[in-house]
């Protein structure tokens, strides 16, 4: 079964990206963190297969978080995909330098994200 933990501040997007991973990934376990701070403490207590994370959020940031995540043993191996609304190549090679696997930008497509997912999972050996 595969674990998904979702960092996103907007509770609509949350419960949006929540119900297109419940349809794609049939029986998958699904974890949401409403900050940079609580998903860096979510991954390290849960050790999800791959996290979801928005660049953009309070207290912790994405940057920040992703750092943290990717410094730390238990974490580090552990894909990230970053995804924002900050569309800009910038921001994009920040995050894939301090180890985001894949950048989506938002509004992204529903396929487009469940195609980075499922290279992800597969480039980490967990196949959904």
């Amino acid at each position: 079964m595969v674990k998904i933990l979702h960092v996103e501040d907007n509770a609509i997007q949350q419960e949006l990206v929540q119900r297109l991973l419940e349809l794609e990934f049939k029986g998958c376990e699904i974890q949401c963190a409403g900050n940079g701070r609580e998903g860096f403490e979510r991954a390290q207590s849960w050790q999800p297969d791959i996290i979801l994370m928005d660049l953009r959020m309070p207290q912790m940031d994405g940057f920040e978080t992703i750092q943290s995540l990717k410094h730390t043993p238990s974490t580090a191996h552990i894909p990230i995909i970053a995804v924002s609304a900050w569309a800009n190549l910038k921001n994009e090679e920040r995050a894939l330098a301090l180890g985001a696997s894949r950048c989506l930008v938002k509004p992204f497509d529903p396929d487009e994200l469940m195609a980075a997912i499922k290279a992800c999972l597969a480039e980490s050996q967990h196949t959904p």
